[in-house]
This record gives C-alpha cells, sequence and structure tokens, in this order.
C-alpha cells in the first residue's frame, strides 16, 4: 500500500506505527474516560447518597415513632412523665440533624463535577432538610408552652397547644418522607445509568479492541514485508567484514534498500580494487612517521638521561645506600624505556605478548609503587583500590606495565596545578577492570573518539604514539580499553582484561598454576 503512494521506508514505518498508537490511544482514552465516570458516579452512590439516605431513613423513622407515640403519652402520663418522654426526643434531634446536614455537604462534594440532575436533587433536598430545622426551632417553644399549662391544669390551653404541636410533626414527618424519596428516586437512577453505561461501555471496547488488534497484525504484515530485504544485507555486509567478497545480491526491491543494497555492492567493487594500495601506502606511511617521532623524541632524551645518571652514579659515596638503590631504579627504568622505543618502532608489527599467568594485584601494587615518587613531585596523590579474591591473568608483564604507565602518566600531565588520581583493580564476572580516573581537564566529547588513532594527539608536544600503543597491548590481551568522562569533570580510563583459562588437557592430568601454588605453600608452611 505504502510503495503505491511513493512514500520512504521511515515514513511509510513511522505512519504505520502511528496508526498503531492512535488506534491504542483511543481505546485507551475511551476506557479511562468511562472507567472514570463510572468511578464517580459509583463514588457518589455510595460515598453520598447512601449514607445520606440512611441517615435520613433514621430520622424519618424516629419521626413516625414520635408522631404515634405523642398522644398517647400524652393521655397516659401527667405533666412531669410527659416533659421527660418528650425532653429524650429533644436531646436526639440536634445530633440527628448534625449527622444529615453534614452527609449531605459531602454528597453536594461529590456532585460538584456530576451529572446536573444530582446537582438539583440535592438542592431540593437541602431546602426539606431546612424546612424541617425551622420546623423544629419553631417546636421547642410551643413544648415549653404545652408544659407550662399542663403544670397549672389548663386543658383547653393544653390541648390547643397540642393540636399545633402535633400538626408541626406532622409537617416534618412528611418532609422526611419526601427527600427520603427524592433520595431513593435519585439512587435508582444512577444505578440504572450505571447498568446501561457499563453495557455500552463494553460493547465500544469491545469493537475497539478488534479494531486496534486487526490494525496492529496488518502493520506488523506491512512492516515485515517492507523490511524483508535486511536479512540479506546483513548475511552479505558479515561475509564482506569476514573477507568474502564473492557474489552480489540480486533482485532488489524499488526503495532505499534496494538503493543501498545496490550502492554497498557498488563500494565492495570499489574496494576490491583499492584495498590493498590503500593499506600498504598507509603503513608505511605510518611507520616513517613513527619512526622519525620516536627519533627526535625520545631517544635522544634517553641517552641524555643515562649518561647524566651514570655520572651522578659516580659522584655518590660509598655508603649512600638508598641513593644507589634509587640510580639503579633509575638505571632499569631508562634501560626498559630505551627497549619501548624499538617497540615504537615495531608499532606497525607489534610483536604477540609472551603470555604467562601472574597475580595482578603484585603487578598493579609494583607498578603503582614505581610511579607514586613521580606523581607526589607533581602533587597528584595517587589512591589505589584493589579488591579481593582476584583471579590470575594470562599476561605480558612488561607490556601490561607499559600500557598504564602511559595512562597513569597522561593523568598525571592532566592535572598541571596537583589533584587526585584513583586506580582501582575491580574483579568482574569474566575477568578483572583496571580504572585509571583522574580530576583534570578531561578531553572534549568530539575529541574522545579519536585518541586511539595513530599519531592524534591534545598535547603540544604529545608524539600521539601513547594510547594507540596502550590500545594495541590491551588488545593483544584479549582485552578491551574504554575512555569515558569521569563523574569529577576528568577522564576515566577503563581496562578489561579476561580471566586465565586452564587448557582442557591440562585440566583432568594436571593441576592448574593456582592449585601448584597452593602446595607449594603447604609444602613452605610444613
Amino acid at each position: 500500500m505504502w510503495r503505491h503512494l511513493k512514500l520512504s521506508i521511515p515514513t511509510r514505518i513511522f505512519l504505520s506505527f502511528a496508526v498503531i498508537l492512535t488506534s491504542f490511544g483511543a481505546l485507551s482514552i475511551t476506557s479511562l474516560v468511562t472507567h472514570d465516570r463510572t468511578v464517580r458516579m459509583l463514588r457518589l452512590l455510595h460515598e453520598g447518597y447512601l449514607p445520606l439516605a440512611l441517615t435520613l431513613g433514621e430520622a424519618k423513622g424516629t419521626q413516625a415513632l414520635l408522631v404515634t407515640q405523642l398522644e398517647a403519652v400524652m393521655q397516659a402520663r401527667g405533666a412531669e412523665g410527659t416533659r421527660r418522654w418528650v425532653d429524650a426526643f429533644r436531646h436526639v434531634r440536634p445530633a440527628s440533624q448534625r449527622r444529615y446536614f453534614h452527609r449531605l455537604e459531602r454528597a453536594e462534594r461529590l456532585a460538584r463535577d456530576a451529572d446536573p440532575d444530582d446537582r438539583r436533587a440535592l438542592r431540593r433536598v437541602r431546602r426539606v432538610l431546612s424546612s424541617v430545622r425551622e420546623d423544629q426551632a419553631e417546636l421547642d417553644p410551643r413544648y415549653d408552652a404545652l408544659f407550662v399549662a399542663l403544670e397549672r391544669g389548663d386543658g383547653p390551653e393544653s390541648a390547643r397547644i397540642f393540636d399545633d404541636v402535633r400538626r408541626l410533626e406532622r409537617d416534618v414527618s412528611r418532609r422526611y418522607r419526601e427527600g427520603w424519596r427524592e433520595l431513593q428516586e435519585r439512587i435508582a437512577t444512577i444505578s440504572a445509568d450505571v447498568e446501561n453505561q457499563e453495557r455500552r461501555s463494553a460493547g465500544y471496547l469491545g469493537v475497539l479492541t478488534v479494531l486496534a488488534l486487526l490494525l496492529g497484525v496488518f502493520v506488523i504484515w506491512a512492516s515485515q514485508r517492507l523490511l524483508r530485504p535486511l536479512p540479506e544485507l546483513q548475511a552479505r555486509v558479515e561475509a564482506v567484514a569476514r573477507g568474502e567478497r564473492e557474489g552480489r545480491i540480486e533482485n532488489v526491491p524499488d526503495d532505499e534498500l534496494g538503493r543501498l543494497t545496490t550502492a554497498f555492492e557498488d563500494m565492495v567493487e570499489a574496494l576490491d580494487e583499492r584495498d590493498l594500495k590503500l593499506i600498504q601506502s598507509e603503513r608505511l606511511a605510518a611507520i616513517g612517521r613513527m619512526a622519525a617521532h620516536v627519533t627526535h623524541e625520545v631517544r635522544n632524551p634517553l641517552s641524555s638521561i643515562g649518561l647524566n645518571v651514570e655520572m651522578l652514579e659516580d659522584e655518590l659515596p660509598p655508603d649512600a645506600e638508598e641513593a644507589r638503590a634509587l640510580i639503579a631504579a633509575i638505571h632499569g627504568e631508562v634501560d626498559r624505556l630505551t627497549g619501548i622505543t624499538e617497540e615504537y618502532l615495531r608499532l606497525a608489527r607489534l610483536p604477540d605478548p609472551q603470555l604467562g599467568l601472574e597475580d595482578p594485584r603484585d603487578w598493579l601494587e609494583s607498578t603503582a609503587e614505581f610511579v607514586r615518587r613521580e606523581m607526589e613531585a607533581a602533587d597528584v596523590e595517587l589512591e589505589l583500590h584493589i579488591d579481593d579474591s582476584l583471579p590470575q591473568l594470562a599476561m605480558d608483564e612488561a607490556q601490561l606495565r607499559q600500557a598504564l604507565l602511559n595512562l597513569l602518566r597522561n593523568a598525571r600531565e592532566s592535572m598541571p596545578g596537583g589533584g587526585r588520581t584513583k586506580l582501582s583493580l575491580l574483579r568482574v564476572e569474566d575477568g578483572v577492570e583496571i580504572v585509571v580516573e583522574d580530576e583534570g581537564e578531561g578531553i572534549p566529547e568530539q575529541e574522545r573518539g579519536r585518541i586511539f588513532e595513530l599519531f592524534f594527539t591534545t598535547k603540544q608536544r604529545g608524539t600521539g604514539l601513547g594510547l594507540p600503543l596502550t590500545e594495541q597491548i590491551v588488545v593483544a590481551h584479549g582485552g578491551t580499553i574504554v575512555c569515558e568522562a569521569a563523574a569529577s569533570g576528568g577522564t576515566r580510563f577503563t581496562i578489561h582484561l579476561p580471566a586465565a583459562q586452564p587448557p582442557r588437557d591440562m585440566q583432568a592430568s594436571a593441576p592448574w598454576p593456582a592449585q601448584v601454588t597452593t602446595e607449594k605453600e603447604r609444602a613452605d608452611d610444613a
């Protein structure tokens, strides 16, 4: 359908899902509106009308009892007995009034957003109850006058007042019945409305649900048909990535996916012709620039440092053991850095690491201790965190030491005014993570994706070799390295290295080195 309209694939997908969302949105809104109206009606019924009708019914029953028994009490008792009996009813009336007016106010609050018929019905009930309150207020002085006439023994006066009292009490009973009938009629109407509304809503929701499901099935089918060429294109891309460039996708559709497939196949043909020449030229250019950088930036200063250290060692007194130890350490580092310059010259063909089982804790602690003095001299605090129960790693200690030193020195150089560098060795599910986090200026996001490119540097005198070499070392160990912004505003490098796995032919026949170490320790303890 969409193809005949000449719409793009994103537009077709968007319109398809817009149709689904619109249909289900209409279904949800209809359901919510219906549910909200039903809830409000039921709440008005259960929290407003029913409590008010119950209270009004109680008052109506009490009033009917009063009217029925009043004349009998008047005839059977004297003034004192009549007074006590009537006073009991008079004390009950104020409490009844407070209850049904309180519940009337509650019903009126609930009916503010309800049907106008509810508000009109409650207004009529209020007028009835207000009339009852006025009549009952008029009855109090008449009862007092009746008691005075009874005490004087004035028969005609007491009979006249009693007739007046009886008339008012009957009016109160009639008004109670009017209000109670009004409530009963409204309760019956709301109950019928709720039942009808639920029946209608069920029908509407059923129809909308069926339509929404049909639309959803149609859109899924149309989207599946539209995106059907994608798996074939993905398989072709993966084959090209593996170096399998033979063949070509035929019978492509006349849309964006078809044009993309055709462009990809044209690109593969062009790459076949240019790949070899491009790779060779880039490799030669990288090697030449790298050799020049190493020669001019590293080798000559190292030679000068080595010569001056030798001269300094000759000037030391024989008893300067600590100084000689420091000189020996410097000699070792100069020799190690000299070896690294040779590795820079062979960066394009970095030798495979000489892997051996090592304890990462000892290696990290020794590296941290070596670089700590250098960090303290730059007013940088090195904070070390190491997890317990670390697995052994298959690692080339010298290569990984160089990679870690590159990161630590980069962290130091990023904080010329001093700061703190956090070095962590953490255990993860399948190995360890080495985290170097500084509080420096950080690396802009637009440059962070290029820091592992050869010769790319953000330093004025940098060579752009440190991080590419670090990445090559980590990858050669089967690991990964990630650069991201630190929470402190600086930079955070995370190296993930997998735990060492015992060879399959050794698992059953020979103990793994961790077991050998344990047996050796037991022998030493013995």
